[in-house]
């Protein structure tokens, strides 16, 4: 990555081109080209050619084979706008409807009927709302970092192993609970859940930041089953009290929990899709294919 930044700043400096000329020419902020010179971002490839036409020279001069295969891991997962403006949206209604959620459980839920509540069933709305709260911190710091375009496939990673690890959490403290109130559920049931959940980490970790490139179908199938077991969850529970004066209140909540919930897995395949398109078009370039104009 130095190399790249010294090639830079080398052809710039025989224009006599100063950084923010350099800019100016590119449609890009003066820190943006200085971030390129000292190695800590790429520019997008489409902006690398425009740079390469701008110093007066070829982007292969430029642009080296190690720093090709590098810069999808350096630079942002999305880099157009159009898909970053998706991803913040994504991440903010995940943010927002988990918020409104926690707010919902903290005035409502944690205070009605407390004095008929069993310890049992206070300690797991305690501890939801304390779940709900850290994914709604997590999913903060991931708008944060879409809106400020610093999720690079490490953040990336390091947002969704979060998640899961929240959810892998709450099937362990809520299996602890059910053996305190002596109403476990089946064994069966909580391990599948704590397998996909695990082995979601473990191919979210060695998609995003794996030394060996990867397609990213196990990161969609393990998202596709927690998809699948949150839907079904609310399904089963949704005909358990059909016909009951609680009908209303499951709908109010359990609908927002829902969207919630799901707005996750989706995310993080927004993301996988993403990054594996951008690595797909690294490598069409490390391999002599013309640049393209246009990313549809």
């Amino acid at each position: 990555m130095a190399e790249f930044g010294e090639n830079i700043k080398r052809a710039r400096e025989e224009k006599g081109f100063t950084q923010q000329t350099l800019a100016n020419k590119l449609y890009v902020s003066r820190q943006a080209v200085s971030r390129w010179e000292n190695g800590s971002r790429y520019p997008d490839l489409l902006t690398a050619k425009s740079l390469a036409a701008a110093l007066d020279t070829n982007l292969d001069k430029l642009l080296s084979n190690d720093d090709m295969q590098n810069y999808p891991e350096v630079n942002p997962v999305i880099e157009y706008p159009l898909y970053k403006r998706v991803q913040t949206a994504l991440f903010s209604a995940a943010f927002v409807t988990n918020l409104v959620q926690l707010l919902w459980y903290f005035f409502f839920n944690l205070t009605e009927n407390r004095a008929l509540q069993t310890d049992y069933e206070a300690a797991l709305q305690i501890y939801f709302a304390i779940s709900s709260g850290l994914i709604t911190v997590v999913l903060l710091f991931g708008s944060v970092k879409s809106i400020k375009d610093t999720i690079n496939p490490r953040a990336a990673a390091e947002i969704a192993v979060m998640l899961i690890g929240v959810d892998i959490l709450d099937i362990l403290v809520e299996q602890y609970l059910n053996w305190l109130n002596n109403s476990l559920v089946s064994v069966w049931s909580i391990t599948l859940n704590a397998v996909i959940d695990a082995s979601f980490i473990i191919f979210v970790l060695l998609f995003f930041i794996g030394k060996k490139p990867r397609r990213p179908i196990t990161v969609y199938i393990c998202a596709g089953l927690v998809i699948i077991r949150i839907s079904g969850a609310y399904i089963s529970n949704l005909i358990s009290v059909s016909g009951t004066p609680g009908l209303t209140k499951y709908l109010i909540t359990s609908s927002l929990r829902l969207f919630a919930l799901l707005l996750i897995p989706i995310l993080i395949i927004y993301m996988a899709a993403t990054l594996y398109r951008k690595r797909q078009l690294t490598r069409s370039c490390l391999d002599g294919e013309n640049y393209p104009q246009k990313v549809k």
